[in-house]
């Protein structure tokens, strides 16, 4: 029987900046399976390693991360926020974040974009494809995305790559299984207020894995655990690592059935 896989939310967030190579190596040696980060596109085409639009909150920087370079985005500060220990860190391009995980740990790239224009998000998902596979990371990430036009941008044109459908819409539980199914998605991923029995089951009589975000607390993980879901997030990497262990002594996850830390060679 598989266990549950282990999503470090933004790497080991709870004791390191998120979104930051400090984060992720610490989620690594906390035991996580998988980790999940977000990227945004930059002014000059390139994705940086950031949650929000705006720098305010996680940098030393100001204004909106799409009008900005990537290499002015990495003179910033990003760890100063969290602690003194991390002054200094940087915000990663999306290379490097996948090179510090290569061979080591699965990868949760998280697409992050407020365009609508469908035009737009098809040249979103086409260089975020183009540059996993350059990456030679194909076999160890899965992309995704609350933008559905993302999603089946992939499945549509980048069909090897795997990917997931993020939802917080208070559909029925068929109904927002049936839409992340028709994307093409492997996965749902859902918030932990929206969990229930109902939609692990659903999730599963239609082929797709199911995650649940963001899980702090050891008894929502307890609970989410015996519930049925295929993978949780969570900000505390070292807590469900216990938890899931303690659940199953399975060394296969749920997520090894379709991704691999072995990879391939990166295109030149």
């Amino acid at each position: 029987m598989t266990k549950p896989t282990v999503i470090a939310h933004r790497g080991f967030s709870a004791v390191a900046p998120e979104n930051t190579l400090p984060a992720f190596q610490r989620a690594i040696d906390a035991g996580a399976d998988m980790i999940e980060f977000d990227v945004r596109l930059t002014a000059d085409k390139q994705f940086v390693v950031i949650h929000d639009s705006t720098l305010e909150r996680t940098t030393n920087g100001c204004g909106l991360v799409e009008n900005h370079n990537l290499s002015q985005l990495q003179m910033l500060d990003a760890g100063a926020w969290f602690g003194h220990d991390f002054t200094g860190a940087f915000l990663p391009s999306l290379g490097e974040a996948l090179k510090l995980c290569q061979n080591r740990v699965l990868v949760n790239v998280e697409v992050k974009t407020e365009l609508q224009d469908d035009l737009a998000l098809n040249g979103i998902a086409d260089l975020v494809g183009k540059q996993v596979d350059a990456l030679g990371a194909t076999r160890s990430v899965v992309i995704s995305s609350y933008t559905r036009r993302i999603i089946t941008r992939l499945r549509d044109r980048h069909e090897h790559l795997t990917t997931a459908l993020l939802s917080d819409e208070h559909f029925t539980d068929e109904a927002i299984t049936k839409l992340a199914y028709a994307s093409g998605a492997t996965a749902l991923h859902i918030p932990h207020q929206l969990a229930s029995s109902s939609i692990v089951e659903q999730t599963k009589q239609a082929g797709l894995l199911s995650a649940v975000h963001t899980v702090n607390e050891t008894s929502h993980m307890q609970t989410l655990i015996q519930m049925g879901f295929d993978a949780l997030f969570t900000d505390h990497p070292d807590r469900m690592r216990a938890q899931v262990d303690r659940h199953s002594e399975s060394k296969e996850t749920t997520w090894s059935r379709y991704l691999s830390t072995s990879e391939l060679t990166p295109r030149s």
